[in-house]
């Protein structure tokens, strides 16, 4: 058995629907029970969660948790996409059965192309996370504002691989909360600088192809490129855990080389067919935001697959 976890509201249930399908669709050999942390989700959105995991024969669970518990947490970046469910995934320990010692969280921005099962053998003794690098995690400002070292890395909080008995033990719930209220300044992305901070001591970084981010996928400088290929290119190619973490596929002016990746699964689910350039006027829009890259004023951002 597998235990997975995702944190939504009901923006994001069609996202979630995409995202188990893909792991589900990739992984038929094994067993999941995929735990739920919602925000007002009503009984037929999670009735469709349930359809969709049952059909493959896997179950789903929902928690709700109660607000008191998030007292006085506040949105810092991306406060327009990202709602206060972003931190349930700090308190995850106090609400998931306690028999649960692993678990996988994965962000609702995410297709699963491959195997997870290497990934979730990842030996945890003594250790709180396994992750991958964040994107970011070169940004020296950043660690000056968190206050530890940089050597220490920071890794991206949308794929974590949890050890549940490390955080029951540790109370890694409690040290969140306790640190946020003690240091609310310091936590600029949110979550992610806030479970960063307590367990920058306590993870260890795994491959970056269980969490392939937006930005792996940028053009690099011209002087940089061949190390670059040479680092990235096999799991740019061949991605396991693919995270959209900047524009969405399902945003109208989406460049990202891999987005119809996203589509491919959504086409399994209830929302079979959706797309934003379906409306025209959006299509209209996509033409007049992407012409300077048509016409050679702006410089093409992402890398041809073809290039790797």
């Amino acid at each position: 058995m597998i235990h997975i976890a995702c944190n939504i509201d009901s923006n994001y249930v069609c996202h979630c629907a995409v995202t188990l399908v893909s792991l589900f669709e990739n992984n038929r050999e094994e067993t999941f029970s995929v735990h739920i942390l919602e925000r007002g989700l009503s009984a037929a959105e999670q009735q469709t969660l349930t359809d969709l995991a049952a059909r493959y024969g896997n179950r789903a669970f929902f928690y709700e948790p109660m607000p008191e518990m998030l007292a006085g947490f506040t949105i810092r970046k991306f406060s327009k996409r990202i709602s206060m469910a972003t931190y349930y995934r700090c308190i995850l320990s106090e609400l998931l059965p306690r028999d649960i010692d692993r678990l996988l969280y994965l962000d609702c921005d995410i297709v699963v192309l491959g195997d997870i099962r290497p990934f979730w053998n990842t030996p945890l003794d003594g250790i709180g996370v396994a992750a991958v690098e964040d994107i970011g995690s070169t940004d020296a400002p950043r660690y000056e504002v968190l206050k530890y070292p940089m050597e220490e890395g920071y890794f991206n909080a949308g794929v974590l691989l949890i050890n549940l008995e490390y955080w029951r033990k540790h109370d890694v719930a409690r040290a969140c909360i306790e640190y946020f209220h003690q240091y609310p300044e310091r936590i600029v992305y949110n979550d992610q600088d806030l479970l960063n901070s307590i367990l920058y001591k306590h993870k260890v970084f795994v491959d970056l192809r269980w969490n392939v981010q937006d930005a792996f996928y940028r053009i690099p400088k011209p002087q940089d490129a061949e190390a670059w290929r040479a680092k990235y290119g096999a799991c740019l190619k061949h991605p396991v855990i693919l995270h959209y973490t900047n524009r969405k596929p399902w945003d109208y002016d989406s460049q990202h080389p891999l987005r119809n990746e996203y589509f491919r699964y959504l086409d399994l689910t209830p929302w079979k067919g959706q797309r934003a350039l379906n409306n025209p006027l959006n299509r209209i829009k996509r033409f007049f935001r992407l012409l300077p890259f048509y016409i050679h004023l702006r410089k093409p951002k992402y890398i041809r697959m073809t290039d790797l």
